[in-house]
């Protein structure tokens, strides 16, 4: 081999790695650069704008319902009623749809919609329906247009193989030509470039082998562009002004009800932490008062919850007796028995001399003797054996139990805890200075959100832990109150206030923390206000600002409507 053949063929490498660097260079600018459509011809739709609806609807609102339309495809409506009070649905009217010569009546599905079939829909265009309501809350007049949009095209342009082949190979072509000049000129002018063009050669046709764009094979179109309903279907959503839009089937499945508040005029209140406790005059517990092991009675142990009478027997509890004061009873019992042995023996003398000699007396003495130790030895024998037996003091409910047989219990452990649950306290903290004779009426929110009316009975005049501790009576306790739940204690002092009366349930939290409602302003669209709240009874609360008098505020599903996203 020639000395001047190596700087030939080192040449050759470095015009085939500038080659190849240069196709895959000019593949990237021909996938990125967007080819320009010839005249009469267009590249595929831009991608649809995401709509509130994916399908045509009809919303009407008027003083009395609600009315939403769906059209479904081929020429079918579902209707869905509601009242624009309250907006619970009406399941039981009858609605039919007006027409110059005739009217067609929907017919009622099981899930409270109606269907209605409208072969006119069926066609593309803005359609006027005139709907007539009657039912026993009112008969209405309802009227609007539903708009279907024409079917999108189906037609996908194509690039013909030829001209996809003339677009890519060209540039490929060029590059390759002119990569394979320049490597040759600058690989024998600079041999220490070849190494590093060679190498770049190769990055280079790995790009073009793996970053060729993949195209559909021949009789394949591509995948088309989806549209606005695949995109968004009749699905809750937030809106970009902050809204969100709640379709009618949505409504139904969380049970989302409204209410029209009004101004009122109420008592300023403040909320405290309390629990329950049991009324000292209604409530007792049994206890040992000597102690020892327990046994139950003939029936049984009483059951958690069991209903049980004053004196009713509970449990039996047999006194353990120590070693030193078991041999004192036993001597004892001894000397007893030793005793009436004596007498006995006395009497059967005294018979045998006979009446000549003995006096009655002495006899009657005698065996009233024997009587006497008799009855001190069964006594002796009854405080040794017999159990301790512990009853219910008070008529109510078993609300604690800690009886196992066989148990060895101390002198005033707690056994069981009756409880009378007709007759309950609440107990509270204040952190202020609130003056009793203040209060004008109290309530109590239990974790279940039910509601107890209570009555006050007093105050503690000892500071604990910066409280003062209040005590109220429940008039009306609920059927699942128990003692030691917790419990907010509405307070409502003597000191009127103004603004509208709304349900607790309507105020919920927003994103930043925020007490906020949620306003119904279309059938199927809320939006959230901030408002200022305060306390005002176990079952509303006061709103002094942010919504006005007349809002229709979601009053049950608000919780759920601040998760749509």
């Amino acid at each position: 081999m020639s000395r001047t053949s190596l700087p030939l063929r080192a040449a050759g490498r470095a015009a085939w790695g500038c080659a190849l660097l240069a196709a895959w260079a000019a593949t990237v600018w021909a996938s990125a650069v967007p080819a320009a459509a010839h005249g009469g011809h267009d590249h595929g739709t831009p991608e649809p704008a995401l709509m509130i609806s994916a399908r045509p609807r009809l919303a009407v609102e008027t003083d009395l319902y609600q009315l939403v339309a769906i059209a479904m495809g081929a020429g079918r409506l579902t209707l869905f009623l509601d009242r624009t009070a309250t907006n619970a649905p009406v399941t039981d009217a009858r609605i039919a749809l007006v027409r110059n010569d005739a009217s067609v009546v929907a017919a009622a599905r099981p899930d409270g919609s109606y269907d209605l079939v409208v072969p006119e829909l069926a066609t593309p265009g803005a359609h006027p329906l005139i709907f007539q309501i009657s039912h026993a809350d009112g008969d209405d007049l309802i009227a609007g247009e539903i708009d279907v949009p024409a079917a999108a095209p189906a037609e996908v342009a194509q690039a013909t193989p030829r001209s996809s082949f003339v677009t890519q190979a060209l540039p490929i072509a060029a590059a390759l030509v002119g990569g394979l000049a320049i490597g040759f000129i600058a690989g024998r002018r600079r041999p220490q470039v070849q190494a590093a063009l060679f190498v770049l050669g190769l990055l280079g046709l790995g790009l073009l082998v793996l970053g060729t764009p993949v195209e559909a094979h021949e009789g394949h179109a591509p995948s088309p562009v989806p549209d606005g309903a695949s995109l968004t279907g009749d699905l809750p959503r937030r809106l970009a002004d902050g809204s969100v839009f709640m379709p009618k089937p949505s409504q139904r499945l969380l049970s989302v009800l409204s209410e029209r508040i009004a101004e009122g005029n109420g008592l300023r209140a403040v909320s405290l932490f309390g629990r329950i406790v049991a009324d000292p005059n209604r409530s007792g517990v049994v206890q040992s008062i000597n102690g020892g092991r327990l046994s139950a009675p003939d029936a049984g142990f009483p059951r958690l919850g069991q209903r049980v009478k004053q004196g009713e027997i509970l449990a039996l509890v047999t006194p353990a007796l120590p070693l030193a004061d078991q041999s004192t009873l036993a001597e004892k019992q001894r000397d007893l028995e030793g005793a009436i042995a004596l007498a006995q023996q006395k009497v059967a003398r005294l018979n045998r001399l006979g009446p000549g000699v003995t006096p009655r007396s002495n006899i009657e003495d005698a065996e009233l003797e024997i009587v006497n130790l008799q009855q001190r030895l069964a006594g002796l024998k009854q405080a040794k054996l017999a159990p301790e037996v512990l009853t219910a003091p008070i008529d109510g409910i078993v609300s604690t139990s800690r009886a196992a047989a066989g148990q060895v219990v101390a002198a005033q452990d707690t056994l069981f805890q009756i409880v009378d649950t007709s007759s309950l306290w609440v107990e509270a903290l204040v952190f202020d200075q609130l003056d009793p004779g203040a209060i004008a009426t109290a309530s109590a929110i239990g974790p279940a959100g039910t509601s107890m009316t209570l009555a006050f009975r007093g105050r503690s005049r000892l500071l604990q832990a910066q409280s003062v501790l209040l005590q109220f009576a429940v008039e009306t306790p609920a059927s699942d109150a128990a003692v030691g739940q917790p419990v907010t204690v509405i307070v409502r002092k003597a000191e009127p206030v103004k603004g509208l009366l709304v349900p607790r349930e309507a105020l919920v939290r927003g994103a930043a923390g925020e007490t906020v409602v949620w306003e119904q302003i279309e059938p199927e669209r809320f939006v959230s206000r901030q408002v200022r709240s305060e306390p005002f009874d176990a079952q509303r609360a006061l709103v002094t600002g942010g919504v006005s008098a007349g809002s229709r505020v979601v009053v049950h599903g608000a919780e759920l409507m601040s998760q749509v996203r």
